[in-house]
């Protein structure tokens, strides 16, 4: 005798064959909509053919019994359709077929059973099922003939219903509903399952997006370096000044490159319904200005374009907002005007205060046709671009961002488009800072000179690149892959390092780990830290765990030298 477990597998293995017939070798896409569409027609089947025959048997009625089998083999025969791989016969068939048999046993059985509540089956299997609009107009016009029709027949008696016993329509009427809600609760189900497999997709997605992101920026760090540590190249050894232009525009395509990693993050935040806080930081603005232009001049000489400055002096030294966001909504700005300017023209951006001096605004305009006012109003929108000729490369990303960012700092930002001049303008609260006691970039490296740096950088090239430019400032580098080997290095020494460099997104041992472990051990808690990081959440997540510094990827010489010289170099000498 054979075991009931035995059994049960062995018809758990016919059923999942029956489930998965005509979708093997398609991609999975396609072979789970089949998937579906063979469990709901197996299911249909038996549920027909069971509850044709018990009625049967208790009514003795063949105008139940011969179309239940009837109907359980159309749904059986679907399935087949699927196992010669015809697809779309297939997907068409279940549609029709619930149709009409709707219609049948709504016209046999009369007022005894609601059985409109298959419609609502109908109706997901049209948004299950079908991909294509047609498809679904299809199924939706099909549901809606025949609830018109269902409709008609119930008021004027064209198909007269079986003459049945009281008794046995209550019964008839209590088995039916159960089955007409399992069928809406098996397509709920469905659509369940699919928004569980999506949003699983989507976490993938996510974490693919930011392990590439990391790396990206992990390499846009090490071009910034190398340029850096090429151009001192170039300052010491003015035999070497023809190469300074390949770097300029190397610098440009770089930073391009940062700008398209910066709007992609962005939007992944806003799609997933959270922004980074603004991180309000103090710095000179003519400077952060003019290094912005700088950066586009060289794209915008490729078209023959020149940036023209315009600047208010009455304006305060430096400001209090944050350097990364603004930068972004800047650089998207004039990288647009550059894109769709006329070759040959100028570019304007002009950058003042308000009247009342609590705002900055900054405009930047273009000479090219006309943006219709219709267009306008869309401009801001995700995915759409004032193109007028296919040559023209555009995500449609870099204005939706900006309007993002000017949102998240309560700025404003709008367009006029006449005369053949088109201006974005767009302010930002103007808060107005210090000017701070800082060295010179020399004075700067002279006071490091002699330091002794530890540094955690699981990127062989960027551990490397680092180190040679920490090198060239006079620093001692003692390099680690990972927070574990850094501590281990750091046991073995007697004398301790002056600072310590991490990268937060490490093996083994992240930068998180590594700077908890320092902070807690009495021998290290007093040297200074700063942090390297990709992400862009705020930098108290690190501040808070004891961290001195945060370096932002991709960062430049300047940015490094700033650092050192803000957080080691006074506390390591203090």
């Amino acid at each position: 005798m054979r075991y009931p477990a035995y059994i049960l597998s062995t018809f758990a293995g016919w059923v999942n064959q029956i489930i998965a017939a005509g979708s093997k070798g398609l991609p999975e896409e396609k072979a789970h909509k089949i998937r579906t569409v063979n469990s709901i027609c197996l299911i249909t089947a038996l549920l027909a053919i069971s509850i044709g025959f018990f009625f049967y048997l208790y009514s003795g009625e063949n105008g139940i019994l011969i179309p239940a089998i009837f109907e359980g083999s159309i749904f059986l025969g679907i399935i087949f359709l699927n196992k010669k791989k015809k697809y779309e016969a297939a997907s068409l068939a279940v549609l029709l077929a619930h149709c009409l048999c709707a219609l049948y046993f709504a016209a046999i059985l009369g007022k005894i059973i609601n059985i409109s509540l298959i419609l609502v089956f109908i109706f997901g299997i049209s948004f299950l099922v079908y991909k294509k609009r047609w498809q679904r107009i299809t199924g939706i016009a099909a549901a809606i003939f025949t609830l018109i029709a269902l409709e008609i027949n119930y008021y004027y008696n064209i198909v007269p219903p079986l003459q049945l016993a009281e008794e046995f329509q209550y019964l008839l009427r209590w088995v039916a509903l159960p089955c007409f809600l399992l069928f809406d609760a098996l397509v709920l189900g469905y659509f369940v399952q699919d928004i569980r497999e999506n949003k699983i997709l989507l976490n993938q997605v996510s974490m693919l997006i930011f392990k590439t992101s990391h790396e990206m920026r992990n390499n846009l760090a090490s071009n910034s370096i190398l340029i850096d540590l090429l151009n001192t190249e170039i300052k010491d050894n003015p035999e070497y000044e023809k190469l300074k232009p390949y770097l300029e525009q190397l610098s440009t395509i770089n930073h391009g490159m940062r700008n398209i990693v910066n709007n992609v993050l962005n939007m992944g935040e806003i799609e997933n319904g959270g922004r980074s806080e603004m991180q309000p930081e103090n710095f000179e603005l003519r400077g952060f200005i003019d290094n912005i232009i700088k950066i586009q001049e060289i794209k915008a000489e490729s078209h023959r374009m020149q940036i023209q400055l315009d600047y208010d002096g009455a304006l305060p030294s430096h400001i209090e907002s944050d350097p990364l966001q603004m930068g972004i909504a800047i650089t998207n700005l004039i990288s647009n005007a550059v894109k769709y300017g006329r070759e040959g023209t100028p570019i304007h951006v002009r950058v003042k205060g308000t009247e009342n001096n609590n705002s900055l605004e900054i405009s930047i305009a273009n000479q090219c046709p006309d943006i219709p006012q219709e267009k306008i109003k869309l401009l801001f929108n995700k995915f759409m671009t004032a193109k007028h000729n296919n040559k023209i490369e555009g995500s449609g990303l870099g204005l939706y961002i900006v309007r993002n960012i000017m949102d998240q700092c309560e700025g404003t930002y709008h367009v006029t488009s006449e005369n053949g001049e088109t201006t974005f303008t767009i302010s930002f609260p103007l808060v107005a800072g210090q000017a701070p006691e800082s060295a010179q970039p020399a004075q700067i490296i002279h006071q490091l000179a002699g330091l002794n740096l530890s540094i955690a950088e699981d990127d062989l090239m960027q551990n490397k690149l680092l180190t040679s430019l920490l090198q060239s400032f006079g620093c001692a580098v003692t390099a680690s892959i990972d927070g574990r080997q850094l501590i281990e290095k750091l046991e073995s020494n007697p004398t301790p390092p002056d600072g310590i460099i991490l990268d937060d997104n490490m093996q083994f041992m992240n930068g998180a780990e590594t700077l908890q472990f320092i902070k807690a051990d009495q021998r290290y808690k007093h040297i200074p830290v700063i942090m390297i990081t990709g992400k862009s959440g705020p930098a108290e997540q690190w501040i808070d765990l004891g961290a001195q510094g945060v370096i932002r990827k991709p960062y430049d010489r300047a940015t490094l030298l700033q650092q050192l010289s803000q957080h080691l170099h006074t506390q390591a000498l203090a």
